[in-house]
């Protein structure tokens, strides 16, 4: 199976700069990251994006809305995509082993 698009739940530290890079790696593989917060999802597609890494800034501009796209539809996406990333919160164990 070829991989055409990657779909990446979570827009947050992870999700966002590691499926941007792969947009930026992968130019023939479209990449859709979504996520259920309108605001976060508004500031990846804005010029001030919610998460500073040194470079980034550039690879968004070089492939957002050529094949890298940022959403909060995640159900159209989960649905169109060949391989899914999951990069949601993690929760901090509070008691146990």
């Amino acid at each position: 199976m070829v991989i055409k698009k990657i779909c990446c739940i979570g827009a947050g530290y992870v999700g966002g700069p590691t499926c941007s890079v792969i947009a930026w790696k992968c130019p023939d593989i479209q990449v859709t990251v979504v996520d259920k917060s309108e605001l976060r999802i508004k500031q990846w597609n804005s010029e001030k994006l919610p998460i500073y890494e040194p470079g980034l800034v550039d690879v968004i501009k070089d492939c957002r809305g050529r094949n890298l796209f940022f959403s909060t539809d995640i159900d159209s996406a989960i649905k169109d995509a060949d391989l899914i990333f999951i990069s949601v919160n993690t929760p901090t164990k509070m008691y146990g082993i």
